[in-house]
């Protein structure tokens, strides 16, 4: 599915109407074998990060491809057992734990990754004697911003460095083997950065003796604007990795298992989001388009600044007009929802032939942490999902949502209506029947 395929993205438009998310499974599986050609280590396995884009579809596809999984959370634990996993092919590390989930981990065979100190006795008290890996924070960290920076002091992830021996004693009282040792650098980091950052890890890791694996997280760039951005050598990237733990596992004198769960690498540029230009409005020093989304269908923008590739398709099939400078904002009641800005929030105007009301916003790179952070503001219904499969077939994975959707948790008696039916397509009043 390309970003320019104007014919099949207005199709897709009418037929499926907008907002609407469009994720190509072609994309996924190429990324998924760009990762698997990288490292030529033989003993590794490489973990998707669902947080990144949960759909059961896109599940289905990283388990064809052979992935295993990094869960955050019970729900996608649950989501990747229903997707066909099995239990030893899940990974749980959740900075939040209580008894009823590690329970389930642990009456299911689910490794656990535990974040704190607190979580090894947390284990420990459930069933001693068990094995689990733990997150280390080794004390410094590398991503595209400070929000998506998961290393150092200013990280709420994972057991500092300067805490591995209480880390250990607390295991060994409840005869706890940490067979196991984690970390991730962030979001959008560089090879210089990720490499520096398994070193480190590494080294940690060499004074473990019950140790069975590495896993090194993911964070590996996506390249959002060609301009700025810079993509991970992967070449250069897994044959570093690879010689690392050869000389590791050489070193300690036996096989250790390599894991690296790279999320957003895999699905980002996967995903389109479609919608519709329905205002044009201008203030002093400022045009804005205003297009039916927003921050409720891509709040990575509103939240990190970050940058998406926007283009627009003419409704009509006009000739392109002159350039004109747009604010490409949202249509929530809520300042921040606008797409075009820069890290600190500051509008960044963009260049785009002449707008009309109707034409097709298409915003590129939103395969992950866009539909995966999605949310129901303002009561906006949420947008369909649409696959194109292998055969270039359309393939719809997810219905849109209704008013009905939106409203299924609260409790009845303070849901009834006032003798009006609300339509769950439009979410306007009508009369009720006499």
């Amino acid at each position: 599915m390309r970003f320019d395929d104007d014919a099949t993205l207005l199709e897709l438009a009418r037929t499926y109407h907008t907002p609407l998310y469009v994720f190509d499974e072609a994309t996924i599986r190429a990324k998924c074998a760009q990762l698997k050609a990288a490292i030529t280590y033989p003993n590794h396995r490489i973990r998707y990060a669902c947080k990144a884009l949960t759909l059961q579809a896109v599940l289905k596809i990283i388990l064809d491809e052979g992935l295993w999984i990094d869960a955050s959370s019970l729900n996608e634990v649950h989501r990747a057992l229903r997707a066909g996993f099995n239990p030893a092919e899940i990974y749980y590390t959740g900075e939040g734990a209580t008894r009823e989930v590690y329970g389930f981990l642990v009456e299911h065979g689910i490794l656990i990754n535990c974040t704190s100190i607190d979580q090894i006795r947390l284990l420990g008290s459930i069933r001693p004697g068990l094995h689990c890996s733990i997150r280390i924070n080794p004390g410094e960290g590398h991503g595209e911003t400070t929000k998506t920076n998961t290393g150092g002091p200013s990280s709420k992830h994972g057991i500092y460095f300067d805490q591995m021996e209480e880390a250990k004693s607390v295991a060994a009282s409840f005869g706890i083997r940490l067979v196991g040792v984690h970390s991730h650098i962030g979001s959008g980091t560089d090879l210089k950065h990720w490499l520096t950052i398994k070193d480190k890890t590494l080294a940690i890791a060499e004074a473990f003796p019950d140790l069975e694996f590495v896993n090194l997280g993911g964070g590996l760039p996506v390249v959002y604007n060609p301009a700025t951005d810079k993509p991970m050598p992967l070449r250069e990237w897994g044959a570093a990795l690879s010689s690392s733990m050869a000389a590791f596992s050489a070193r300690l004198g036996r096989d250790i298992r390599l894991f690296i769960e790279p999320g957003r690498f895999v699905v980002a540029e996967s995903g389109l989001l479609l919608a519709e230009v329905q205002a044009i409005k201008e203030t002093p020093g400022y045009r804005y388009a205003i297009v039916n989304t927003g921050h409720n269908h891509n709040i990575r923008p509103a939240m990190y600044g970050s940058w998406h590739p926007i283009r627009f398709i003419a409704h009509d099939g006009r000739a392109p007009g002159p350039q004109e400078d747009y604010v490409v904002a949202g249509y929530l009641c809520e300042s921040g929802d606008v797409f075009t800005v820069t890290a600190d929030g500051t509008l960044a105007p963009r260049p785009f032939p002449r707008l009309a009301i109707g034409d097709l916003m298409v915003m590129g790179h939103v395969g992950a942490y866009s539909h995966a952070m999605k949310s129901e503001y303002n009561s906006m219904n949420l947008p369909a999902s649409v696959l194109i499969d292998r055969a270039g077939r359309p393939v719809v994975i997810e219905r849109r949502g209704t008013l009905a959707d939106i409203m299924r948790r609260e409790v009845e008696a303070y849901s009834e209506g006032r003798g009006e039916m609300v339509s769950s397509e439009t979410g306007l009043h009508s009369p009720s029947p006499s």
